[in-house]
């Protein structure tokens, strides 16, 4: 039996994403500081590249990976080993400073993105 997906479901995870997307091209800065601020120029780049890809409209489900990647960053979770960049950069951030609760709201946003990404992907398959 082939599986007919559910119409309003695929709509509610469609809306998400383009809100994701939208979000990307006006808060993309935010992003790339963020992702610099707590990985420093090789995530920043990467944060970049995302943010691109959403301004000139390619495929973001391409670049899950990517996103994945820097959502794992700004939540913390390369913060584990003491000796990482990311857990010395993350060491030097004052959590009351405004570009620390810009890299607490860039990491909603990219679980929030990433999740409708990945529902609307999984929706096709």
């Amino acid at each position: 039996m082939k599986h007919i997906p559910d119409i309003r479901a695929l709509l509610r995870h469609m809306n998400k994403a383009s809100e994701f997307i939208r979000w990307l091209r006006a808060e993309g800065d935010r992003l790339v500081a963020s992702a610099d601020l707590l990985g420093g120029r090789k995530w920043a780049a990467r944060a970049r590249s995302v943010v691109e890809a959403a301004k000139t409209g390619n495929d973001l489900a391409a670049r899950r990976g990517e996103i994945l990647a820097l959502c794992r960053l700004l939540h913390l979770e390369l913060t584990n080993y003491i000796s990482s960049v990311e857990a010395r950069r993350f060491a030097a951030v004052h959590p009351d400073d405004p570009p620390a609760c810009d890299a607490r709201h860039c990491a909603e946003a990219l679980g929030r993105g990433l999740r409708a990404l990945e529902a609307v992907y999984d929706h096709w398959l």
